[in-house]
C-alpha cells in the first residue's frame, strides 16, 4: 500500500482518501508521484490535500480538478 494522501473541505472535514502511486524518478534529485484520490466530492471553492502527514496543501477548486498538486516532501 502507498502513502496516505488525504483531500479535505475548506472547513477541515475529510472528503475522501487515496495515496500516493509508484515514484517515478524526474532529474537528478526528484520523483514524481501519481496520486489516486477517487469520489471527491465537486462542491467545495478549495481543497485541503495532505499526503502522508506533511501538512495540508491548499488548492483552488479549479486546480485540483486539472490534477495540479505540487507538494516537495522531505
Amino acid at each position: 500500500m502507498g502513502t496516505s494522501v488525504t483531500v479535505y473541505n475548506e472547513s477541515g472535514k475529510v472528503l475522501a482518501k487515496g495515496e500516493l502511486g509508484t515514484g517515478k524518478l524526474k532529474g537528478l534529485d526528484g520523483c514524481v508521484f501519481p496520486v489516486e484520490v477517487i469520489a471527491v466530492p465537486l462542491g467545495p471553492q478549495f481543497y485541503q490535500v495532505e499526503v502522508s502527514h506533511q501538512g495540508k496543501i491548499t488548492l483552488p477548486k479549479v486546480e485540483a480538478q486539472a490534477g495540479l498538486l505540487d507538494v516537495s516532501l522531505g
